[in-house]
C-alpha cells in the first residue's frame, strides 16, 4: 500500500505492528499444532489431548511475543517510528507498508 508518488507509507501505529506481528505468530502456531498432531497420529489423540496441544502452542506464542509487544508499545509511545517498521521487518510481515 503505497500513497500516490510520495514514497512508502509510514508506520507509526504500534497496534497495527502487533496485530500484523500476532499474526504471523498465530499463522506459525497453527501450522506447527497440525503439524505435531499428525506426527502423534492425531487420529488417536482424545479431545482432551488436542486441545491440550492447543493451549501449550497458545501459551508458547503469548510468552513469546508479550515482552516484544511492551517494547514496541514504550518504543512507539515515545516517538520511535522506525521501531515499529524494523519490528514488521524481522518478524517477516510488512503490515501494508513499504520498504
Amino acid at each position: 500500500m503505497s500513497a500516490p508518488d510520495d514514497g512508502p507509507v509510514r508506520c507509526a501505529d504500534a497496534d497495527r505492528a502487533i496485530e500484523a506481528i500476532r499474526a504471523r505468530g498465530e499463522d506459525v502456531r497453527a501450522e506447527q499444532v497440525d503439524r505435531a498432531l499428525s506426527e502423534l497420529d492425531g487420529d488417536d489423540l482424545c479431545d482432551a489431548q488436542r486441545e491440550a496441544v492447543e493451549r501449550l502452542s497458545e501459551r508458547l506464542v503469548e510468552r513469546l511475543l508479550a515482552v516484544p509487544e511492551r517494547r514496541l508499545r514504550r518504543l512507539a509511545a515515545g516517538g520511535d517510528d522506525a521501531a515499529v517498521e524494523r519490528s514488521l521487518a524481522l518478524f517477516g510481515s510488512d503490515g501494508g507498508c513499504e520498504h
